[in-house]
């Protein structure tokens, strides 16, 4: 990972957001990608870019066969004592998304939420998204949520605020065009520490996200504004959830 990543997902993204469990919410989308992906008990899914794996979790505990794959410790750390409480099973493995320790045709569903768009360049995007497609089998389908670039860039904000269980939460955006990257400086502030730190992704709007994905292989059967398939809206939807198979 790069500095501000290391730095961002090793300790920021826990002081902001928490790494809370399995929330009702979680079980609802997690519902919605069994959906989409047609998953069944005994199906293989690996969950790419699986943070501190509440949906891994989720997905495991209907039965699937899940490993989850992240770049952070500190994450896979809390996915591991988060299963112990489970009772989940689960298999972890510390990785890059652009090199997968994974063998071609092992998923049955791939899964990559809000974990898409931090690499420094697109042809690191391109690779991420073929390694994907490699590890999915014929037959399998892959799920991605991403944030919906398209309603980022056309009403774009400098300066946010979140507050939440006693975080305090001040965001400085800054925007790049060419292609289009959202930078931002974070300062945290509450019950779960104190810190500043950078985050940067690539914005997609939903027809380049459709491109690049079937550019790695992926044909993208259907996008959906949430995991409960309701109707994508380029102008107002927050995030997509793209549905594929192979091409």
């Amino acid at each position: 990972m790069s500095h501000w990543a290391r730095e961002y997902f090793e300790h920021g993204y826990a002081q902001r957001w928490g790494l809370s469990g399995l929330t009702d919410h979680v079980r609802i989308e997690a519902g919605g990608i069994w959906t989409l992906l047609h998953l069944s008990p005994g199906a293989r899914v690996v969950d790419i870019g699986c943070g501190h794996g509440r949906h891994a979790l989720a997905l495991a505990s209907w039965g699937a066969a899940v490993i989850g794959v992240d770049g952070s410790a500190a994450l896979l750390n809390r996915a591991s004592d988060l299963a112990q409480e489970y009772g989940a099973r689960a298999r972890w493995l510390r990785g890059d998304m652009r090199h997968l320790p994974l063998r071609a045709g092992c998923a049955d569903g791939v899964v990559m939420m809000d974990a898409f768009g931090f690499f420094d360049t697109d042809d690191e995007h391109d690779t991420a998204l073929r390694e994907a497609a490699r590890i999915l089998n014929a037959d399998g389908r892959l799920i991605m949520k991403i944030v919906n670039g398209g309603t980022v860039l056309d009403d774009f904000r400098e300066m946010e605020r979140e507050e939440r269980h006693g975080v305090v939460v001040s965001i400085d955006n800054t925007l790049a065009t060419d292609p289009p990257r959202l930078t931002q400086r974070i300062r945290v502030s509450g019950s779960r520490g104190h810190g500043e730190y950078e985050r940067r992704q690539r914005l997609y709007r939903v027809e380049e996200m459709r491109a690049t994905l079937e550019r790695a292989g992926v044909c993208v059967t259907s996008v959906h504004a949430t995991a409960d398939a309701l109707p994508f809206e380029p102008k107002t939807s927050p995030a997509m959830w793209l549905v594929g198979q192979h091409s």
